[in-house]
């Protein structure tokens, strides 16, 4: 059965399955032909951004501990200010003041004669070398 324009009429099968969706088989085709369009155009999206992740990977490549280490020890700025937090994050007796300086031992107070005399002895009897 065809058609004036010689196109193939559908038949009863197919129309059964194109009338869920589709009126004719043109507009099937036509349907995937923007399905196929789109397709493409995703996929080409797609390997798009790939090379983006890969380019951004080869720029900030991932270091493991020994080349982190490396690149630390190279970059002073970066070497003294992870010291700097490192220090920073010690609890208990600095070793250093702020202004570089040594800390001093908190003043001994005694209470009575007694640790009075034991500390004077003590100094005394201490030697300089």
């Amino acid at each position: 059965m065809e058609e004036e324009n010689g196109k193939q009429e559908p038949t009863g099968e197919q129309k059964e399955l194109l009338a869920g969706k589709f009126k004719s088989v043109d507009a099937l085709v036509r349907a995937y032909g923007e399905l196929e369009a789109e397709f493409t155009r995703r996929s080409q999206r797609l390997k798009a951004l790939e090379g983006e992740e890969r380019k951004g990977e080869e720029a900030h490549p991932v270091m493991d501990d020994d080349g982190l280490f490396q690149a630390v020890s190279e970059n002073e700025a970066v070497k003294a200010r992870v010291l700097d937090d490192y220090l920073k994050s010690l609890k208990g007796v600095p070793l250093l003041s702020a202004t570089g300086t040594g800390v001093t031992a908190p003043p001994q107070k005694p209470r009575t004669i007694r640790e009075a005399g034991a500390l004077a002895l003590g100094f005394l009897n201490k030697t300089d070398p």
